[in-house]
């Protein structure tokens, strides 16, 4: 899989690698489309000099691809690692291991795998092409990052916040509405899976048409949850709709997709 890289100057990861726009350059069309939140990114095991604390997981790169599995993590860490000349000044950095690619690898196992398809035939995409930082992770640089950099002259680093699910609705429908629409067109799908409530949401105000029963956020009641729903996608095409849950969503959510998963099986 393909992604550009149209640069967003303005923001950085830690030790200096800029933040990219994370989109597809293929125009074939492919019969899944499957529709996530934002980007992710590469992770790092941080452990910083003398006396702050390691840091677990640490982004430093855009992810490799979108929905990244983590595959090839070590050959992607050293290319990274090299590109970057990081100094061993800087502490002690290794793979982040199970902490990259889990939602990858999550949509792989819970979703691509249940119509028994590739990535290759799938159009992955997000709402939002740039990745943005989490909480936990913006606390991190402030206690860390941010303080050593001062110090020691490294890079600054700067990051969009997690946005909350309004954000990422609003944000993809003021600025993304355009590519998305592309996207539909250009994969000419025969299914579209939106993971999660902010895709749903957005998925919603991109169809041309929906029937008035269609949800306006998930359910997770049995009978309910994992129905496809008839919607007009274009003019003259009527395509399926199947809203899951996301794959970094709370466990009760997952754990009703699993049922879910589970039923189909039987």
């Amino acid at each position: 899989m393909i992604d550009s890289v149209t640069l967003t100057t303005e923001y950085r990861f830690p030790f200096g690698q800029p933040v990219l726009a994370r989109r597809l350059l293929i125009t074939e069309s492919r019969p899944y489309f499957v529709l996530g939140a934002y980007p992710s990114a590469l992770h790092i095991h941080w452990c910083p000099p003398y006396p702050y604390k390691p840091v677990k997981a640490i982004a430093v790169d855009n992810e490799p691809e979108i929905f990244w599995d983590g595959r090839n993590e070590q050959v992607i860490f050293n290319m990274w690692k090299k590109t970057m000349k990081f100094d061993p000044s800087r502490g002690n950095i290794e793979p982040a291991k199970r902490l990259n690619g889990s939602s990858g690898k999550w949509v792989d196992e819970y979703v691509l795998s249940l119509f028994k398809i590739s990535r290759q035939e799938a159009w992955l995409t997000d709402c939002l092409d740039t990745y943005r930082c989490s909480t936990g992770l913006a606390a991190r640089l402030k206690d860390t990052y941010e303080p050593l950099a001062l110090k020691c002259g490294w890079p600054t680093c700067n990051l969009l916040p997690h946005p909350d699910e309004d954000t990422i609705v609003s944000e993809a429908l003021a600025y993304h509405r355009d590519r998305l629409n592309n996207e539909l067109a250009s994969a000419h799908p025969e299914l579209v899976v939106t993971l999660g409530n902010a895709a749903l949401r957005v998925f919603r105000e991109l169809a041309l048409e929906i029937p008035p029963e269609a949800p306006g956020k998930l359910s997770l009641l049995p009978g309910l949850y994992g129905s496809r729903i008839r919607v007009k996608l274009s003019t003259d095409r009527f395509i399926d709709w199947l809203p899951l849950v996301h794959p970094a969503t709370p466990q009760r959510y997952r754990q009703a997709h699993e049922i879910w998963v589970k039923s189909l099986v039987k």
